[in-house]
This record gives C-alpha cells, structure tokens and sequence, in this order.
C-alpha cells in the first residue's frame, strides 16, 4: 500500500478529510485513553496526513474506546473516533488484529462480562 493509497483509504472508509487537522491538540488533551496510547490522536493524525503505514502499526488505533470527546473538540469538525475505526478496519480487512471466537478459552469466556464481549467482537471483527 502506498502512501497516497493509505490516506486516501483513511478518508473513504471514515469520510474525513485528515488534510484538515491543524495539529492544534485539542483532541489529545481531551482523550480518555491518551494514558494507555502509545501514540496521541494528533499524533495519528499527523501520520495520516504524510500517508505514513506505521499509523497501521500502533497500539494508540486499539486502544480508542470511542467516547468521542475528541470528535466534539475538533474544531475543524473531524470525527476522529470515525478516522481510528478506519485505521482499525483497513487492518482487520488485512487480516490484523482479528479476533476468533474458536481461539478463545472457555474459561475466559465465562469470566469476561458479556459487554466487554460483544463490544471486542465489534470492534476485532471485519
């Protein structure tokens, strides 16, 4: 994938335009999930926009929990939340991160509330 196809996928799948971040941080000091993100939603922005892959390749597109707070402070109106969840399907339709049922324990079934559940298979399923 080249870097031109990257972005332009990014912004077919979330129907965002990255190019209209002005990297003001707003997003990332809002984000619920920056203490566990190994790269800021701005940062992930700024990786998109150079159509850089390792934006694939970071664990900061996992860990979004979709609470929007940095779609609402966007002042330039992006839905960011929409931009990871384009990042992480561009990986799942690659075969990345995917999560099979048949490979999970029956003891971890049993154990993991059944939101957390259906909210993993939502997001690690394509």
């Amino acid at each position: 994938m080249t870097r031109v196809e990257m972005t332009l996928q990014v912004k077919e799948i979330s129907g965002q335009n990255p190019f209209l971040c002005m990297q003001c941080g707003l997003c990332s000091a809002g984000c619920t999930g920056r203490g566990i993100m190994d790269m800021l939603p701005r940062q992930v922005m700024r990786l998109i926009q150079f159509g850089n892959a390792q934006v694939l390749d970071n664990r900061s597109i996992w860990m979004c929990t979709t609470c929007l707070t940095c779609t609402a402070r966007c002042p330039r109106g992006i839905d960011i939340a929409r931009v990871m969840e384009a990042l992480r399907t561009i990986n799942l339709r690659r075969g990345d991160g995917v999560l099979a049922p048949e490979d999970l324990a029956a003891e971890f079934l049993a154990e993991i509330p059944q939101m957390a559940l259906t909210s993993a298979f939502r997001k690690l399923s394509a």
